[in-house]
């Protein structure tokens, strides 16, 4: 049997965006009596403001977080964590892009399979995989994954 890719602990993500911005939220959580800024995330997140920046927009336009411009500004949480599910997140991270995207390619028309794999690899398996990540992220909230965090 072939041994599975562990997407936590190989290194291989499909998309950074969501599991980036999902830090992002719980150190805002972690931190809810301060105010952070792009900076000071990208430092703790080991990634650049600019990327952060992009990310944090998405969770503003989400109403996920609050942004404050200027002296004494930042972000913070603009909602309590056990009102935040990770689907919201999901949602505002990824911009509506599904979790797998097929290789666009030109469709050989002669190919009865290159006429239509698009079509159904999305209908059978992308949209299955969609719902079903769509489904266990909405029953899992940013106060779960806050009560789980330690440094040990």
């Amino acid at each position: 049997m072939q041994k599975l890719i562990n997407s936590c602990y190989d290194g291989f993500m499909v998309d950074t965006r969501f599991s980036v911005s999902v830090q992002i939220m719980v150190t805002l959580a972690y931190h809810q009596d301060e105010m952070m800024n792009s900076e000071a995330l990208a430092k703790v997140l080991k990634t650049n403001a600019t990327f952060i920046r992009k990310l944090v927009s998405n969770l503003v336009e989400a109403e996920l977080v609050e942004s404050f411009r200027g002296k004494g500004g930042g972000i913070k949480l603009g909602k309590s964590p056990a009102e935040i599910s990770l689907n919201d997140i999901y949602v505002a991270s990824t911009e509506a892009k599904p979790f797998i995207s097929t290789h666009k390619k030109t469709v050989t028309k002669a190919c009865p399979v290159s006429c239509s794999f698009d079509d159904i690899f999305c209908k059978e398996v992308v949209d299955g995989i969609e719902g079903v990540t769509q489904s266990y992220l909405s029953k899992k909230y940013l106060s779960d994954l806050l009560k789980k965090v330690s440094c040990s």
